[in-house]
């Protein structure tokens, strides 16, 4: 019998107080031109562990620095998105467009009391990755804790 891998793409799959963030961060990004599409939502571990051997033990190229356990995503708090240009995603985040539009997601998320890593420091920053974690660290999600 195959496991189920579970890397959603649905708001409802989020802790409630984090969908709710998030259905306000979409509709006001909306309201200011600006589609999104979410690419990850929740992540079970194994989709973690298997996004980790990308680059690694896998093919492709390497996208996460987490494992399974080790990712906001795994705990229900954590979503990622691309904006839509003329309907095709902007993956890019130099060219000053690209920049000024992703500053501005950033700028609108963190309105919705979301958590930007857009604005993180190192290697773990990422422009499509936001999150509301009530001040929980990951090491008290891995403990069990929630809010």
């Amino acid at each position: 019998m195959r496991t189920m891998v579970i890397n959603s793409r649905d708001i409802k799959d989020l802790h409630p107080t984090v969908a709710g963030k998030a259905y306000t961060f979409v509709e006001r990004c909306r309201q200011a031109g600006i589609d999104l599409l979410i690419t990850s939502t929740y992540r079970d571990k194994q989709s973690q562990d298997a996004l980790y051997a990308q680059g690694r033990t896998a093919g492709g190229k390497i996208v996460t620095n987490a494992k399974g356990g080790q990712s906001f995503h795994n705990y229900r708090v954590a979503l990622d998105v691309v904006p839509l240009r003329n309907g095709k995603p902007v993956w890019g985040t130099t060219a000053p467009d690209d920049k000024a539009l992703w500053a501005k997601i950033g700028e609108i998320g963190e309105a919705c009391g979301l958590t930007w890593s857009g604005r993180w420091k190192g290697k773990m920053k990422e422009m499509a990755h936001f999150q509301y974690t009530a001040g929980l660290t990951l090491q008290d999600f891995q403990a069990g804790k929630t809010f």
